[in-house]
């Protein structure tokens, strides 16, 4: 059985490199080893081949994985459990420009031309809200995702098999805070208010209300601009 890890790291020309941890485990659910025909060597040869065959064919072209493929054992790193988390984490949490200006969704359109930083990423962002008005690309909700310049997958994804789960995770975090409660339970009741503007065209219209009320600011005479005289 083949499980994986892989995280998307963005670079700053915008394009997106993947870091994958590929394993090769025995058959059932317990982590054995697989048989011993199937080594590194032949798990490696067929990575490498399946990078240099995979195409897909897409209304602008053909598209394959590109030139700089790296591929190197992490059985022989000295202790590689741990340099491979410390390798993985360091990717996915990675800032593309140094801040964390592309950190979250954006709300409005404002928010990307208010980026003071790289001028590249900030139009990479804006072609993304942008094109979420053309027909042909309604459906992939680019405006969600413009911060992430389009890309509409998650940066980290694993296979099942590979570690343990959310779930998991989720019950241990529970089971240890049960045991470190302490007194009465405390209750709390949630009231929904309402939510940000889903529409695109709803967000133009309150976009230019914004602009009017600023610019109406910016306009009004001063309170002080009569006051003169001597005193």
């Amino acid at each position: 059985r083949l499980s994986y890890l892989k995280v998307a790291e963005f670079q700053r020309r915008g394009l997106v490199h993947f870091h994958v941890v590929l394993r090769l485990d025995g058959a059932g659910e317990a982590f054995s080893p697989p048989p011993s025909e199937l080594t590194t060597e032949t798990l490696s040869m067929a990575i490498a081949d399946v990078v240099r065959q995979f195409s897909i064919n897409t209304s602008h072209g053909e598209s394959a994985w590109g030139r700089q493929f790296d591929l190197s054992d992490a059985s022989t790193l000295d202790r590689g459990d741990l340099r491979i988390a410390g390798y993985l984490a360091k990717y996915a949490t990675k800032s593309t420009d140094g801040t964390k200006d592309f950190a979250r969704s954006f709300r409005a359109r404002s928010n990307i031309t208010s980026i003071q930083g790289s001028s590249h990423l900030r139009q990479l962002a804006l072609t993304a809200w942008d094109l979420a008005l053309e027909p042909e690309f309604e459906t992939l909700n680019l405006r969600a995702h413009a911060h992430a310049f389009g890309h509409r997958g998650q940066l980290i994804t694993k296979s099942r098999h590979y570690s343990t789960k959310f779930l998991d995770l989720r019950a241990a975090r529970a089971a240890y805070m049960a045991r470190e409660s302490t007194g009465d339970p405390m209750s709390g009741t949630f009231v929904f208010e309402g939510r940000g503007y889903d529409d695109p065209h709803t967000v133009e219209v309150a976009e230019f209300l914004h602009w009017l009320s600023l610019e109406a600011k910016r306009s009004a005479p001063r309170r002080d601009a009569d006051v003169g005289g001597d005193q």
